[in-house]
């Protein structure tokens, strides 16, 4: 009763920690054009690193994220209308998002239109960095049976210490084990399968289940959790910056440590300043609302924008053009999302206004 009790209460938390990330999704993007066309040897580069490696457990957040929404009670889950939202909410505007992308690479002379190219693009999530996240989190979502039995009949020392190992040996050396099983067949899709991310997921699962209980353990350990996420947070960049253009396989298991201590430390700051507030503000669920649409959509402004600076404007100084497209990438998509919800809102109250006058006067006749 008091996980579901705990549904029906705003979670302002949850929602500041989702708009906290996907603004810095938008930073990520914005900073690789500084990061993809400078080397260490230059100060905008070195600038810039930090920030952007800073910013790279949101990922992971997302996907924790979720699993602490869909976990915050007991009730039974519908599945019928459960696949249904994940398809109407997540799965098409995805599709319709990365037609979009397609279409511009088309017309921007990329390459030529193909079907079996927008689809291989559609499957594989990779014809713009930020779409495999869609193709990690649909594989979490289809195996949601899978989770709710197993996740409730295990405890969360057992479920976390497994989710480790599926993730370290499964995930991030899934490649290597399939090489060696198969070294015949070369295996393409090692990047985007969920086991890389289980353990931000399962840890998700585990706190949605027992929220109350776990929101009251961080906010009395918050010393420790702050030192464990500067200390990882230290270790994670200067040995990213150290070995930055070389393959080191044990950089992996330091920037999980770095992800899992920064979701932690984040969940635990915005528990922390919403402890009193109870309710979010219209404006605050307006944006929080449309999150997963700038996640979508916000790299296409940065894509031409860039685009447009170097072939048109001839804006060859790259910090310059960091600047005037961060600016646009968040002024834009903040605004047009923003404009897209009073529009989506108004339109949904005028036909309910309708609907109701309609209805009222059916009945009096």
């Amino acid at each position: 009763m008091g996980r579901q009790i705990a549904r029906r209460t705003a979670k302002p938390e949850l929602s500041h920690m989702n708009i906290f990330c996907a603004f810095l999704v938008i930073f990520i993007h914005c900073a690789s054009v500084i990061i993809g066309e400078t080397t260490s040897l230059d100060t905008a580069f070195n600038a810039v690193f930090i920030p952007w490696r800073f910013s790279t457990f949101v990922v992971p957040a997302f996907i924790f994220l979720s699993g602490v929404k869909l976990f915050l009670t007991d009730k039974k889950i519908d599945y019928v209308k459960f696949y249904k939202g994940r398809i109407t909410r997540v799965i098409l505007p995805y599709l319709l998002w990365v037609f979009i992308f397609y279409i511009f690479f088309v017309n921007h002379h990329y390459f030529e239109f193909s079907w079996d190219g927008l689809f291989h693009a559609w499957w594989r999530g990779d014809l713009v960095g930020h779409f495999y996240f869609v193709i990690i989190i649909v594989q979490f979502y289809i195996l949601m049976p899978l989770w709710v039995y197993a996740l409730r009949r295990v405890t969360p020392a057992v479920g976390i210490a497994f989710s480790v190992l599926i993730s370290v040996v499964l995930g991030y050396n899934l490649s290597n084990i399939l090489y060696i099983i198969l070294p015949n067949h070369v295996f393409q899709f090692s990047d985007v399968i969920f086991t890389k991310y289980l353990l931000y997921w399962v840890c998700g699962c585990y706190v949605g289940m027992n929220y109350q209980k776990f929101k009251e353990i961080i906010l009395n350990r918050k010393i420790l959790i702050t030192a464990l996420f500067l200390f990882s947070g230290f270790l994670d960049i200067y040995l990213a910056y150290a070995t930055y253009n070389m393959a080191v396989p044990w950089m992996e298991e330091v920037h999980i440590l770095y992800c899992t201590s920064a979701i932690l430390f984040f969940f635990m700051f915005f528990c922390w300043i919403c402890d009193k507030r109870k309710q979010l503000t219209r404006f605050t669920r307006a944006l929080d609302s449309q999150c997963y649409n700038i996640y979508l959509s916000h790299c296409l402004i940065i894509l031409w924008l860039n685009d447009y600076l170097l072939t048109e404007i001839k804006m060859s100084n790259v910090v310059q053009r960091f600047w005037t497209i961060t600016l646009s990438a968040y002024l834009g998509s903040f605004i047009f999302w923003m404009l897209w919800w009073v529009i989506k809102t108004g339109a949904i109250t005028i036909f309910r206004f309708i609907k109701t006058r309609l209805a009222g006067i059916k009945s009096a006749v």
